[in-house]
């Protein structure tokens, strides 16, 4: 997949290709649903299967909100949405210039004269242009004249819940990581660089990677049953976040006991698939109690563990 960065202009020439706009934080299931039918729509055609999204987030760039726990890291975006089957990502810089677009300035100038869009595919509640004031019967509207069709996904209930970041967010950062999951459509995931801790986990007996994460969403502190992705291969894993209170802590680390495994991992970057949250953090009266509460939570984690990760 290609990636393009755009500051002013796309000077790329694109034969009416089918666009996918919005944020896609997460890439969750109704994300998902409306990237399968832009790759679709390009594929009947033979052109290319295009998203195009911003950098950083509109809403920070206005002050309407503060920075945004990001569900996923770029790069964690890019590889789903290639694994979709999307061609090219634009991630166009958000401005305050930017901002100031009318809806119809937007459409003519990036979509029509710089994307050269055939098919627009949108969620139902997709806004763009100053003041957010674009909607899906402005694009509608102006359809017929600009030579474009426009798409409509409707969102995707999951239960009684709607499927949207914003409801995602809220689950993560409950712990309620299996309700996350199921919205999600894949494993809450964090990834990171091997790096050297307080060594304590190989002299309990349960070595563990501890890793360093970029930089996004963090769920409460707490073990939880996981998959840890090393190199090639996917393997059982217990991860516990956070302070380590029994030994008073008071940096939050990140560490992974990768179940029937052992390997020298020091600066390795490891992924984790989030399965499940086991128990919160505990302080112990020492290094026996811990111990016998970590083979509790092996044996719990072994009976969770029993599909692998969906993919990427």
């Amino acid at each position: 997949m290609e990636i393009i960065r755009v500051r002013e202009k796309i000077y790329q020439r694109f034969h009416r290709p089918a666009v996918a706009l919005g944020n896609f934080d997460g890439v969750h299931l109704g994300h998902q649903e409306i990237l399968r039918q832009t790759v679709a729509a390009a594929r009947q055609r033979r052109h290319d299967a295009i998203v195009y999204t911003f950098d950083p987030h509109p809403r920070v760039v206005l002050n309407k909100a503060p920075e945004i726990p990001r569900i996923t890291t770029f790069r964690e975006r890019a590889d789903i949405m290639e694994y979709l089957g999307i061609n090219v990502l634009v991630l166009a810089e958000f401005t305050r210039e930017f901002a100031r677009q009318t809806p119809e300035e937007f459409v003519a100038n990036i979509l029509v004269e710089e994307l050269g869009v055939a098919d627009i595919f949108i969620g139902e509640n997709y806004r763009f242009g100053r003041e957010r004031s674009g909607t899906a019967e402005t694009l509608k509207q102006m359809a017929p004249e600009m030579g474009f069709r426009v798409h409509v996904v409707p969102s995707v209930i999951i239960g009684d819940e709607r499927v949207s970041s914003s409801r995602i967010r809220e689950h993560l950062l409950n712990g309620e990581i299996c309700q996350a999951n199921r919205l999600l459509g894949r494993e809450f995931t964090i990834e990171g660089k091997v790096v050297h801790g307080h060594h304590r986990g190989k002299l309990l007996g349960f070595p563990t990677a501890n890793i360093r994460p970029e930089a996004k969403l963090q769920p409460p502190e707490g073990v939880y049953a996981a998959y840890c992705r090393v190199g090639t291969e996917t393997h059982p894993a217990v991860m516990n976040i956070g302070r380590n209170p029994t030994f008073k802590d008071r940096r939050i680390s990140f560490e992974v006991h990768i179940l029937d495994f052992s390997a020298d991992l020091y600066g390795e970057t490891l992924k984790v698939y989030v399965v499940d949250r086991l128990r919160p953090e505990m302080t112990f009266s020492g290094p026996d109690e811990l111990k016998d509460q970590i083979r509790k939570d092996i044996e719990r984690c072994r009976g969770l563990l029993t599909v692998f990760p969906r993919i990427p």
